[in-house]
């Protein structure tokens, strides 16, 4: 299985996480409790970290093992998202100014673009990165108050299962992403 597995579990949990949150869906705290978006916060840091990590991993094992730049591409593709979610957990858990991961999202969804070419023939990753531009788009949209909360929960909600879990699943029943 390949290592950007983990990836797609980590990351499609932190968005449902969020995706949840922005639906109402266990967003409030109870009365005396401890706001549960800085669980969704510590969910998507540990996602963001994990990102990272494997970032740097599939660097060190694609680029050791075929001497070509594969795995530097999908590394630097992969921690765009690390970085993101670990700007988001860290502002969620803290209880921060949320525009400036706003601002980081609107060049999350514009950016990574450029990696169309980097999956030739791959028609899944590449609605996978048109999806992600409509998400990320959407989480500044919210943030400078274009677009509703719950528009942007069923907007993460899809992403999740879509962009996430779905190549998860192909990838863990041992099939490839189409």
């Amino acid at each position: 299985m390949p290592p950007i597995t983990v990836v797609f579990v980590v990351s499609g949990l932190a968005v449902w996480l969020n995706g949840l949150a922005f639906l109402g869906l266990g967003s409030k705290p109870q009365p005396g409790g401890k706001d549960p978006l800085i669980t969704v916060g510590w969910v998507t840091l540990v996602a963001g970290l994990v990102d990272l990590i494997n970032a740097l991993w599939i660097i060190q094992k694609l680029f050791a093992t075929d001497g070509s730049d594969v795995g530097v591409r999908l590394a630097g593709l992969v921690t765009f998202y690390g970085l993101f979610f670990v700007a988001l957990g860290v502002s969620l858990v803290k209880g921060l100014d949320l525009r400036p991961v706003a601002n980081l999202a609107i060049a999350v969804a514009i950016v990574p673009l450029a990696w169309l070419p980097f999956f030739d023939g791959g028609w899944m990753f590449k609605s996978i990165l048109a999806f992600w531009v409509v998400s990320f788009l959407a989480v500044a949209a919210v943030v400078y108050g274009k677009l509703r909360g719950q528009v942007l929960g069923v907007v993460l909600v899809a992403t999740s299962l879509y962009t996430f879990l779905l190549p998860a699943a192909l990838l863990g029943s041992g099939h490839t992403i189409p």
